[in-house]
């Protein structure tokens, strides 16, 4: 028989969980940082508001092979969408096994067809509240933290 309860031992929900947070808005950082406290404790943020800072800190972990981001949240336009693309694309070449979410307000359909074609795992539209901040986060939490299972290092 197929058992549809999760297997606990498997999931991510008892340990600490690095993600790197690339957005430059402060507003959009401040937000995001509360929810993500009060949604998944267990969360570890490092937020990067630029491309350079985003590479350095995935390449400082990476070597060190020490509280590599078990997820990316990876907001497109950085302000100029370019560089969120030329991100995505660095990212999915270097550490192909890294997750990465985008977070957008854009919600054009080309947009979101581009992100997956370069290889994003998800598409969530920046919500536009506190409310549905945390919201999202305790989706992400059930999902990312207590659904699949991901490699302990990337």
């Amino acid at each position: 028989m197929i058992s549809t309860v999760p297997n606990r031992q498997r999931s991510n929900r008892n340990r600490a969980f690095p993600l790197l947070v690339i957005e430059d808005n402060k507003d959009h950082q401040l937000l995001i940082g509360y929810s993500l406290r009060a949604k998944i404790p267990l969360a570890q943020p490092v937020f990067a508001s630029s491309v350079t800072e985003a590479l350095t800190h995935l390449k400082i972990t990476f070597d060190k092979q020490e509280d590599f981001p078990q997820l990316v949240l990876l907001d497109l336009y950085l302000p100029d969408p370019s560089l969120g693309w030329k991100l995505l694309k660095d990212i999915r070449t270097r550490y192909p096994r890294l997750p990465v979410i985008i977070l957008s307000s854009h919600q054009d359909e080309a947009v979101v067809e581009t992100a997956y074609e370069l290889g994003a795992h998800s598409f969530i539209n920046k919500p536009m509240d506190l409310d549905e901040w945390e919201h999202y986060f305790r989706v992400l939490n059930d999902y990312w933290l207590g659904t699949v299972t991901l490699p302990s290092k990337s």
